[in-house]
């Protein structure tokens, strides 16, 4: 095999549709936002894993113009919802036109606010599936957050957690990549060491980390 892990995976399972190329277009090149969205192994990964959870509420934190929200909102059931939520205006307006554009508006709230303020106002045990990438000096508090909303059986996935990764590449412009490591560390540490979630690393590009909340006491722990 030659070339890099990502041409191979995109060798292996085929071109993008056609919608998610003119966004990606439209989003990058046209309107020139930062190329930071999750990476298409990535944004597959989210898809399949709603598939397989089924879940009925799933809270993003990070919208950007809405490439991981289409993935996610493809693989919700008939009754499932995203409500994703994006502090910058303009970023909200464009995602919600892009989910119109993928057919699947319908079942996706884009919500305008800054995230650590809204998910204070959300219930406990309100949601199946909470997916973190936004800022990543707040990750630390978005788990502290996201934690509680979520009901036993729920999952909790972040993205931009491989090990070693160069932040440089995959923050906002301006950003502090050494106090981003620092904040994404120190989510992951305390995500793998928590007695309630089980957790283990997806191997995409920009690595997710999915947890599991509450692994049911009458069932053994599973192997590490």
């Amino acid at each position: 095999m030659t070339g890099s892990p990502d041409h191979y995976i995109r060798s292996m399972l085929g071109p993008r549709d056609g919608v998610l190329d003119e966004i990606l277009r439209d989003a990058l090149l046209d309107k020139r936002l930062p190329a930071i969205q999750v990476d298409d192994n990535g944004a597959r990964m989210l898809q399949l894993i709603t598939m397989l959870h089924r879940p009925r509420l799933v809270v993003e934190v990070g919208t950007l113009f809405g490439y991981s929200a289409v993935h996610i909102a493809r693989g919700l059931p008939p009754d499932g919802r995203l409500v994703t939520i994006e502090s910058n205006a303009e970023s909200a307006r464009l995602a919600e036109g892009y989910l119109k554009r993928a057919g699947v508006a319908d079942r996706v709230e884009v919500v305008h606010a800054d995230a650590a303020t809204h998910l204070a106002t959300m219930d406990p045990d309100s949601c199946d599936m909470v997916f973190v990438d936004g800022d990543k000096k707040s990750y630390p508090q978005y788990l502290k957050l996201c934690f509680p909303l979520l009901r036993s059986g729920g999952l909790l996935i972040a993205d931009d957690t491989a090990p070693g990764l160069d932040f440089s590449g995959e923050s906002e412009p301006g950003a502090d990549p050494d106090r981003e490591a620092v904040a994404i560390n120190t989510y992951v540490r305390a995500a793998a060491r928590s007695n309630r979630l089980f957790s283990a690393f997806v191997g995409t590009t920009h690595g997710l980390m999915v947890s599991y909340k509450d692994w049911p006491a009458e069932q053994p722990t599973p192997p590490a």
